[in-house]
């Protein structure tokens, strides 16, 4: 299986108009798949300002996905609970991923209720191996830990059983320069806000866990399925050649094939 960047640079290579044929064609097979085929579930996960809703957006507009997105922006809920996080994130860690949690399990009871193929924004993956590890370092307390940890265990046999996950890597630097661009409020009070990242900014430490989290994953049993990989240092989501790239990427990794 190529990488995106194999087959973006091999599409940089092409005329427009053929750029323009491979385009119409890959979303077409890619619609009709999602729409006549079993069902899938898609999941993007990647650091904090990748670009997963973005993505997730795009996708489910393109080849006709259920989008599933984190409902940050217009839930009173969610804003008071990351408000207080980034104020204590050990003092109020453990109740944000409580809260996260109830969000999931109700996205996925969703998802599995809908009857054509789906997007996460998100898993609870990274909530148990990238986010909760963090707060570990930081001081969450031992009791807590082992609290969330039985709720992940209970809830990994009703998360959808994940057909492919698109994993967003950058730089911090990169994330951290798009988070202050979106300047949501909750962010840009805490310290997110700041041009310089050291290796113990929050960021930092998150990426670092998110690079491990496809070896955990596999390790333990929980997702050995494909990976697309996509480098939001490189990819350009309003360009053609690379959506184009990566669908037919997903295409690929999915194994869906033009009819003939």
């Amino acid at each position: 299986m190529n990488t995106l960047e194999e087959r973006t640079k091999e599409l940089e290579g092409l005329y427009d108009a053929e750029v323009i044929d491979r385009m119409i064609i890959i979303e077409q097979r890619m619609r009709d798949y999602f729409t006549n085929e079993e069902k899938k579930y898609l999941a993007v996960e990647g650091l904090i300002g990748t670009g997963k809703s973005t993505l997730v957006r795009l996708l489910a507009t393109r080849i006709g996905l259920k989008p599933y997105l984190e409902q940050v922006d217009d839930n009173d809920l969610w804003k008071e609970t990351i408000t207080q996080f980034y104020k204590d994130r050990t003092k109020f860690g453990s109740s944000t991923q409580i809260t996260l949690l109830h969000m999931r399990r109700a996205q996925a009871e969703q998802a599995k209720r809908f009857p054509r193929s789906t997007i996460l924004d998100r898993t609870y993956w990274a909530d148990r191996f990238v986010f909760v590890p963090t707060l570990v370092d930081e001081g969450l307390p031992k009791r807590e830990v082992e609290y969330l940890e039985g709720e992940y265990e209970k809830f990994k046999t009703e998360f959808p059983p994940v057909d492919l996950l698109l994993m967003l890597k950058c730089k911090p630097e990169t994330a951290n320069e798009r988070i202050n661009q979106r300047q949501r409020t909750v962010e840009m009070s805490t310290d997110l806000k700041t041009e310089k990242l050291d290796k113990n900014h929050y960021l930092v430490k998150i990426g670092e866990r998110y690079a491990a989290l496809p070896k955990i994953l596999e390790e333990k049993g929980l997702y050995t399925g494909p990976i697309v990989y996509i480098d939001q240092d490189t990819f350009r989501v309003t360009d053609g050649r690379h959506t184009t790239a990566l669908l037919e990427c997903i295409a690929e990794a999915l194994n869906i094939k033009r009819k003939v």
